[in-house]
């Protein structure tokens, strides 16, 4: 088989499988990506450059005993964005027309979420570092969900420069918005509507696809499955799903946090080791804020490796050419080092 089209089920979207141009991982690497040095690195020292003091911070899962109250020795901390998209408002926005179209200011918050070793990705991150970095998601996700105006929080991780990341240290953000993001809504749009037709969660249904298969499967804890997609939107795309329902990332608990470490410790280690450290990006799918989805809805990390640039064909048509069968991909990952 050298071509095949496969169908999202819960977008529709299309995607094309052109496996005869495929190669082999090392393809796909950016052998030539380095890290820059640490010198005039903003995060390096990130109230030396400017940044106010952090909204949270925690040492490392390491430390011991005095360290652990002693700003110094920061393993995390969350800032507000010096240069942000969004601005906080006091009165939440309203569309007004201009024109046939409609205008909406961008009132949000938008935070940066910074780990200290400037080279240390979370491909190299012990499973306790990992689980700090998520409690820090929790911690302002929760903080973040008061807030009037907003409707939905995107937690989202650049890490390289083609994956859009200005700073090459390790950091993700968080985006609070006062709408749900078009590429959320079509996700939300299409759960609810195969709910509507079939009585059942799409994603359990996938899920329970993948475990009857097998052959997608990446990794799997008593909490958590990583699969590669059967649509998948780029090569070696990768999914990290909760086995058991549920529509909401703040309502993991930390038995169910300490799951979701140990899956993505495996997971980012073995795309590490297969891909030699690839640029990639990674962002949370959760239920909104407001309004109710638990019944047809399903969160999930997203992992998408920057492996090619669109052209034409996928410009022009809207659809995404993959040039490794999601199946050998989840093969590859499947027995690489973690």
């Amino acid at each position: 088989m050298s071509s095949l089209f496969r169908k999202d089920i819960v977008s529709n979207d299309w995607i094309l499988v052109a496996s005869g141009t495929k190669k082999r991982p090392n393809f796909f690497a950016n052998k030539a990506r380095k890290i820059p040095p640490r010198k005039n690195c903003p995060f390096e020292d990130p109230q030396k450059s400017g940044n106010g003091a952090p909204i949270f911070w925690c040492t490392s899962p390491n430390s011991k005993g005095a360290r652990r109250e002693k700003f110094s020795s920061w393993f995390l901390q969350v800032l507000k964005n010096k240069y942000p998209v969004l601005i906080p408002h006091k009165i939440c926005p309203i569309a007004l027309p201009d024109g046939p179209y409609q205008k909406l200011e961008g009132a949000g918050f938008q935070e940066v979420v910074i780990t200290r070793d400037h080279t240390r990705s979370l491909g190299y991150m012990s499973r306790d570092e990992i689980c700090t970095v998520l409690n820090a998601y929790l911690e302002r996700y929760f903080a973040l969900k008061t807030e009037k105006c907003i409707e939905y929080i995107l937690i989202f991780h650049n890490n390289g420069l083609t994956a859009g990341a200005s700073v090459p240290h390790p950091h993700s953000q968080i985006l609070a918005l006062p709408i749900v993001p078009p590429d959320v809504r079509r996700s939300l749009d299409g759960s609810a509507k195969y709910f509507s037709k079939n009585k059942k969660c799409v994603h359990c249904d996938i899920l329970n696809k993948e475990l009857r298969d097998k052959k997608r499967i990446i990794y799997k804890n008593k909490t958590f499955i990583v699969v590669a997609p059967y649509a998948s939107r780029v090569s070696f795309e990768i999914r990290l799903f909760p086995l058991a329902h549920n529509p909401n990332f703040e309502n993991i608990g930390q038995a169910g946090l300490n799951e979701l470490a140990d899956a993505m410790r495996i997971t980012f280690a073995k795309l590490k080791n297969v891909m030699n450290d690839p640029d990639y990006n990674f962002f949370i799918h959760t239920a909104p804020v407001r309004g109710e989805t638990s019944k047809h809805y399903h969160w999930h990390m997203e992992i998408l490796p920057r492996t090619s640039i669109w052209g034409g064909v996928e410009l022009g048509t809207g659809i995404e050419i993959i040039k490794i069968l999601p199946e050998e991909a989840a093969q590859i990952l499947r027995s690489a080092k973690s």
